[in-house]
């Protein structure tokens, strides 16, 4: 009887290990060493990392629907090699702390081929270190300079960096707009900060003056009239806010309401259709940065926000259009050099002017994108390129 048992139990335990055996495939994965290769069951899996809640949500969801356009369309002409691509998507909620959380979700999946993401500078400096470590590539349109210091070379730049961002405006506020007294409004983040120290260097080098310099919290801050007080008092000519739709908004309508008259500059964090939602008059005549307009076009550029506008009823943003192209250029690298994740850095190392919507892409040795600002403004209630853009 007992031999039966111990029998019994043996045969057991040979069929569990053959069961777990069966059950942890790495359905074709690998490490930083091997590179990742594709998904199971015949799937290409890329993912993307963003705030899809929380006060940058707005950007995480057109990120995520231009991904899944850019998917939807190659899928319907068979997907690479005959294999479906599919997106996982991660919510980092805009917050540091839960960036890395994400990324190593998708670092312990061996399936996922590449990362785009995270918008938040801040998210994509907290995570970044996790991509590298596991090999995976990282197509970001954050704008903060450390993200392509050499650290991880995994990374990729698709927007401008905030320096590069920053002395561009600060050259077309003197010179374009002729303005020579800056007052400037941060967010208290690595964005925010980065942009600050930029354009006060930039501006003051050109002959200008930095006559007031005030921050505030993302999220937090919601009356901004001590900063505005003490700007008003310095009597500027331009008001620089660097920082996001949201609180922009606010400093808009709030400058408005205290008298204080003076043309604010801001940033690509403000290029949305949310800031005319959420600031209304306010924000008329508000000059900013941005990577992409539907009028400015490029080979693609035209079909792109048809084919966006017809999906989703909305109008791409700056963010849609480069997390569109950045989904391109990983479909491109795979039918180059394979469902591989090595692979894919290869193609964005050797890429030359690969044909985006938002414009020529091609990377330098930082792996920073090669491209010039597009100069925005608000005008009768829309978003629309500045009558002048920078040289």
């Amino acid at each position: 009887m007992k031999r039966r048992k111990y029998f019994s139990l043996i045969a057991l335990m040979i069929i569990m290990a053959i069961s777990l055996t069966a059950c942890s495939g790495n359905g074709g994965g690998g490490s930083k060493e091997t590179g990742g290769s594709g998904g199971k069951d015949g799937e290409i899996v890329i993912a993307h990392a963003g705030p899809m809640t929380g006060d940058s949500a707005q950007f995480g969801d057109m990120k995520g629907k231009a991904i899944e356009l850019a998917i939807d369309e190659i899928n319907e002409k068979g997907g690479i090699n005959g294999k479906k691509v599919v997106q996982l998507t991660g919510d980092d909620t805009g917050n540091p702390k839960e960036a890395p959380n994400v990324a190593q979700k998708f670092a312990q999946d061996n399936n996922v081929l590449a990362v785009i993401g995270h918008w938040n500078s801040s998210c994509t400096l907290a995570a970044r270190g996790i991509y590298d470590a596991a090999g995976i590539p990282l197509l970001a349109d954050s704008v903060n300079k450390a993200l392509t210091d050499g650290t991880t070379p995994t990374a990729y730049r698709v927007s401008l960096t905030d320096t590069a961002q920053a002395q561009a405006l600060a050259k077309y506020a003197y010179e374009k707009m002729g303005k020579r007294k800056a007052a400037i409004l941060y967010t208290a983040n690595d964005f925010g900060t980065g942009l600050m120290n930029d354009f006060a260097t930039a501006f003051e080098e050109l002959g200008g003056e930095v006559v007031a310099s005030e921050t505030y919290f993302e999220g937090q801050s919601k009356d901004f009239s001590p900063q505005l007080t003490k700007i008003k008092g310095t009597n500027p000519d331009l008001m620089f806010v660097a920082g996001y739709y949201v609180e922009t908004a606010l400093i808009a309508q709030q400058s408005q309401e205290m008298g204080l008259d003076v043309q604010m500059l801001g940033t690509e964090g403000i290029s949305s259709e949310e800031l005319i939602k959420l600031g209304g008059d306010a924000v008329e005549g508000i000059v900013f940065a941005g990577f992409f307009h539907p009028d400015i076009e490029f080979p693609g550029t035209k079909e792109f926000v048809e084919a966006f506008r017809a999906k989703y009823n909305k109008e791409p943003d700056t963010y849609a259009a480069l997390a569109y192209d950045s989904a391109k250029l990983i479909f491109a690298g795979i039918e180059a050099n394979g469902e591989s994740r090595e692979g894919i850095m290869k193609y964005l190392d050797e890429v030359s002017d690969f044909p985006g919507v938002a414009g020529p892409i091609s990377f330098d040795e930082n792996h920073d994108v090669i491209r010039n600002i597009v100069v925005l403004t608000v005008k009768d209630g829309k978003i629309v390129p500045a009558a002048e853009q920078v040289d």
